[in-house]
C-alpha cells in the first residue's frame, strides 16, 4: 500500500464551556489513502465534524484548542505550520464540502465570483482564465447552462444545484484530501443519488483521499472504502466496509447497524440502542459506551478501564474488552431481529 495522504495520530481537541472542558476529540487517529473513501459515522457529538476542523484550522482558539497529537499532510505536521501557511492548505491542498451551502456560500456575491475566489487566491489565474475554468467545473458537477449560471446568486440555486457548486469549488485546485461532512443533507433521495455521483466522479477527477462524514450508513456502504466508527471523541472500530458491515467487531457498530430498517429482510422490528450518548463534559469512567452496551453487564472491567484499539483482523481494530464475546452477540441480535449479517447482510 502507498503510504497515506493524510495521517491523524492522538488528536486532542477540547473546548473551555463555562460548565467544564469538553473532550470532543480525545486520541483520534486514523489514515486517509490516495483514492480512497473513508467513511466516518456516529452519533451526533462523537467528535466526526470537530476532527476535520481541527484538520483544516478551523477551531477558534480559544474556547478550542489543541492539546495533543499529530496531523501529517504527506509528511508535514498541520499543527506546526503557520496560519498563512494554513491558508495556503485550505482550498488547495485540503478541501471541503460543508454540510449546508446555503450557509456556506455567501448571499451577496454570484457563484461564479465566489467558485472563481478559489482559483485567482491559489493558481494565480487571470479573471478570463478564471471564469473559463469555473464553467468548465459547473459543467462537470452537472450545472445545465453554466454560462448562464455563472453570474447568477446562490437563492437563484436549488439545493442541488447549491450542493454541485459547493463540490465544484472544493475540487476546483484539484485537492489532495477531500472532505464532504454530510453532502446529502437536505436533499431528497433522487437529488442525493445525483450529488452523489457527482462526488464519485470528483473524487476520479482529481484521485483525491476522501474523507466521508455522515449519519448514513446506507451512503457509507455505496461510497465507502473504509470505515471509521466514533463514540464519546474516540475511534471505537474501524475496518473495511464489509468487515464493518458483516463482521461488526464493537457492541456499538452492531448497535447502530441493528437500528437500520431493512429491505432484503422482514425484520420482526428494530434494536434500538439504548440511552443517550455521553455527555463530553464528563464521561463516563471505563469503556465510554458501557452504560448503553450490552456486553457490559455491569462487569467491572467495563466500568473501570478504558479498552484499547486492538487488532481482531488484518487492518480490522476495535476497542473492546470482549470482541471475542460479539460472534455470539450477533447470533443473538439475528435470532430478536431476524436480520442478518453474514453474507448479503446489511448493505
Amino acid at each position: 500500500m502507498t503510504e497515506p495522504l493524510l495521517s491523524i495520530r492522538d488528536l486532542v481537541t477540547e473546548f473551555d464551556t463555562p460548565d467544564g472542558v469538553v473532550s470532543a476529540v480525545n486520541g483520534v487517529s486514523y489514515d486517509v489513502f490516495p483514492g480512497e473513501t473513508v467513511g466516518v459515522v456516529g452519533e451526533s457529538g462523537s467528535g466526526k465534524s470537530v476532527t476535520v476542523m481541527t484538520v483544516l484550522g478551523l477551531i477558534s482558539q480559544p474556547p478550542g484548542r489543541i492539546a495533543g497529537g499529530e496531523i501529517l499532510l504527506e509528511g508535514r505536521d498541520l499543527l506546526r505550520s503557520s496560519a498563512k501557511e494554513m491558508r495556503k492548505v485550505r482550498g488547495d491542498e485540503i478541501a471541503m464540502i460543508f454540510q449546508d451551502p446555503m450557509t456556506s456560500l455567501n448571499p451577496v456575491l454570484t457563484i461564479g465570483d465566489q467558485l472563481s475566489e478559489a482559483l485567482l487566491v491559489h493558481n494565480g489565474m487571470s479573471d478570463s482564465e478564471a471564469r473559463k475554468r469555473v464553467i468548465e467545473l459547473l459543467e462537470l458537477v452537472g450545472v445545465p447552462n453554466a454560462e448562464q449560471r455563472y453570474d447568477q446568486y446562490p437563492h437563484e440555486y436549488s439545493g442541488g444545484m447549491r450542493q454541485r457548486a459547493m463540490i465544484a469549488m472544493a475540487i476546483a485546485n484539484q485537492p489532495k484530501v477531500l472532505i464532504a461532512d454530510e453532502p446529502t443533507t437536505a436533499l431528497d433521495v433522487t437529488i442525493q443519488a445525483q450529488v452523489l455521483e457527482v462526488l464519485e466522479s470528483a473524487k476520479r477527477e482529481t484521485d483525491a483521499g476522501t474523507i466521508l462524514i455522515t449519519h448514513d450508513l446506507g451512503l457509507i456502504a455505496e461510497m465507502a472504502d473504509r470505515v471509521v466508527v466514533m463514540y464519546g471523541g474516540k475511534v471505537v472500530e474501524m475496518g473495511t466496509v464489509e468487515e464493518i458491515f458483516h463482521a461488526p467487531r464493537h457492541p456499538y457498530t452492531l448497535g447502530l447497524l441493528s437500528s437500520l430498517p431493512r429491505l432484503d429482510v422482514d425484520l420482526e422490528r428494530l434494536e434500538p440502542i439504548v440511552g443517550s450518548p455521553p455527555s463530553l463534559i464528563n464521561l463516563p469512567p471505563g469503556c465510554a459506551f458501557h452504560p448503553r452496551c450490552s456486553l457490559a453487564r455491569g462487569r467491572e472491567r467495563c466500568r473501570r478501564e478504558v479498552p484499547d484499539l486492538v487488532g481482531v483482523g488484518d487492518g480490522h481494530v476495535s476497542a473492546c474488552h470482549y470482541t471475542d464475546e460479539m460472534a455470539e452477540e450477533i447470533r443473538r441480535v439475528e435470532r430478536e431481529t431476524g436480520a442478518a449479517f453474514g453474507a448479503g447482510g446489511v448493505a
